[in-house]
């Protein structure tokens, strides 16, 4: 979906705009993000550094002469001076309520959300409802999160509730009724203000496990006004597929900001395809600088197995700003992933330097305590983790990888269970699943997860190769083979290619190489069948491959395989060939030496 390209003032006084009304509701985050978008030096849309300071000494010198506020007013934009609103009966209420507002603010900015709360209990303006009914959730959240026990102790449960919701949703569900009734009997539209409180509402419903009519509200909150970047979040939180996203596009509003969410929803979606990388470049044209662009295409490279450009642009990120932690979790999994020890400890003492009690700090230091196999102090970060936020999705799935490491299954399957919980879209926690649930020899849940899994991440060849694995367990050789097939035509987990295989792709043309691995499955596969002679035709594609990568493991087998195959069919020199290639490959070498023995002997009374 495409949107018409932005004014250049316009988006930046919406921007700055967007960060003060996001900072006026306590939505710290959602302003951060507009402020960091707004941080863009060399754009071409946004106004240049002489524009600017252009402005602010015109500012400067009406401070100077002591004019009227309406000389100020045409001086500085509006949003440095306050966002009100733009109807005249809210903004009169507005500044009727100021002191209460502002009373209000000050108690959550010191966390205090009960009495920020009660001091807007008799206002009436819809940014004094907001804030009410806001703290009012976050109160709520704090009494939950107080009332939980300790990550994965004996009480410690997802299901621990709010115990405001109801009340807020109470209340929320009044607000819009009346203000239905209000449209139907005055004519009067729904405003932007109003998308505040629909963006609460969305919220509300999204923990009340209400997803389809949370994902309504939250559109519609983002048709009246986009640049809560908040709310784009919470909606994208409410898709599970790529099906969902389509259902919605015709919905969004034509703005800049629906473009930067749909790249973040691929992106969350795992879809790497070169148009999404072409949507990226676009914006980044836009925004150039922008920390969260530069962080999305590492990401995406990050998805399509690309760790070393995903590993550059990280790098470049933090020299740009190494006070930032944002997605340092993701990077550490890419340093852990490629065995980068040092570099993971000199990021782990960053972190650890800027802010020790984040989330995406301790999953680093985790990380690191993992990659040096200290599993025991890996988990207790990635508890600490959790005690700072227990919806950090990445700690929850790098604890049951830990627990796995450990051996210690049945708190590896709660970690992960607590992690899809957190987000149903997390691949490598249906993927742990499976494997826990194999280790307990459990197929039936193992494929059910499996299957998951491999729906997220339909080119992933390991998501195929798991349930092939699942299957052959299962006495299901006709499925294994399908699900090792579906292997081979996926990209290989080493490549750095970000486009899926053509639909029409097949075995024999997807791909000049295929994993020797994968052919060796299907082979066996084929023999449980007791389709021997297709089985040899499987062994001797795997064999093939040596050409590619050289003898391994799996070509051994194979060989050993066709070895014994020929010695069946009384085809003694063909079975010599491939034990006496054995031999030399030093792989499968006492069985290799036996069978020549028996051939030789064999052969010796033929003759």
């Amino acid at each position: 979906m495409a949107t018409s390209m932005p004014d250049p003032q316009q988006l930046y006084n919406a921007l700055t705009t967007a960060v003060l009304k996001c900072s006026e509701r306590c939505l710290y985050q959602a302003a951060k993000w507009s402020a960091f978008l707004l941080y863009s030096p060399s754009s071409p849309l946004l106004p240049s550094q002489t524009e600017l300071t252009y402005l602010s000494s015109r500012a400067a010198e009406a401070l100077t002469s002591m004019p009227p506020m309406p000389v100020l007013a045409t001086t500085l934009p509006q949003a440095y001076l306050h966002p009100i609103s733009t109807t005249p009966s809210e903004a009169a209420l507005e500044a009727a309520e100021l002191p209460n507002f502002l009373l209000a603010k000050s108690y959550f900015d010191v966390r205090e959300y009960d009495r920020s709360s009660a001091a807007l209990a008799n206002c009436r303006s819809v940014k004094s409802r907001f804030l009410h009914l806001y703290a009012r959730y976050i109160a709520g959240e704090k009494r939950r999160d107080e009332e939980s026990e300790m990550i994965l102790g004996p009480l410690d449960s997802a299901a621990t509730a709010n115990r405001e919701l109801q009340g807020i949703s109470t209340s929320l569900q009044e607000i819009i009724s009346t203000k239905n009734r209000e449209g139907e009997v005055d004519g009067e539209e729904w405003g932007e203000e109003d998308g505040w409180l629909l963006y609460l509402y969305g919220v509300v419903l999204l923990k009340q496990k209400n997803t389809e009519e949370a994902r309504g509200a939250l559109v519609k909150s983002l048709c009246l006004y986009p640049y809560n970047w908040s709310a784009w979040l919470e909606l994208g939180s409410t898709l599970g597929n790529l099906s969902d996203l389509n259902s919605i596009l015709s919905h969004l509003p034509n703005n800049i900001m629906t473009n930067l969410f749909l790249l973040h929803a691929n992106q969350e979606l795992y879809q790497t395809s070169e148009s999404v990388h072409s949507q990226l470049t676009d914006l980044l044209r836009i925004f150039p600088t922008s920390a969260f662009l530069h962080t999305t295409r590492a990401l995406l490279h990050y998805h399509a197995r690309d760790f070393e450009e995903a590993e550059a642009i990280f790098d470049s990120l933090i020299k740009a700003d190494p006070h930032r932690l944002d997605c340092l979790d993701h990077y550490s999994n890419i340093l852990y992933v490629m065995e980068r020890r040092p570099k993971l400890g000199f990021l782990a003492q960053l972190a650890t330097g800027t802010d020790k009690f984040r989330p995406e700090t301790c999953c680093v230091v985790g990380n690191y305590y993992s990659l040096k196999s200290e599993h025991e102090k890996a988990v207790m970060y990635f508890r600490r983790a959790l005690t700072l936020d227990r919806a950090f999705l990445s700690a929850w799935t790098l604890m049951g990888h830990e627990y796995v490491e450990m051996k210690n299954t049945h708190a590896a399957i709660e970690a992960y269970r607590r992690a899809v919980d957190v987000n149903r879209k997390d691949y490598r926690a249906w993927y742990g699943l499976g494997l826990s649930y194999e280790v307990l020899e459990m197929h039936y849940y193992a494929l059910f997860y499996f299957q998951r899994a491999a729906s997220l991440r339909p080119y992933d060849p390991q998501m195929w190769q798991a349930m092939g694995s699942c299957f052959d367990r299962m006495n299901r050789p006709s499925e294994a083979i399908k699900a090792y097939k579906r292997a081979l035509i996926s990209p290989s987990p080493a490549s750095s290619s970000s486009l899926p295989p053509s639909s029409s792709s097949t075995v024999a043309g997807a791909s000049t190489s295929f994993d020797p691995s994968i052919l060796l499955q299907i082979g066996y596969m084929h023999e449980k069948l007791h389709a021997t002679k297709e089985a040899a035709r499987w062994m001797e594609m795997a064999l093939r491959e040596e050409d590619e990568g050289g003898v391994t493991q799996a070509t051994s087998k194979a060989r050993m395989w066709l070895a014994r195959w020929e010695f069946g069919n009384r085809n003694w020199g063909k079975a010599a060939e491939y034990a006496n290639e054995l031999c030399q490959d030093g792989q499968e070498l006492e069985e290799a030496k036996a069978l020549v023995r028996d051939l030789r002997s064999r052969m010796d009374v033929g003759k």
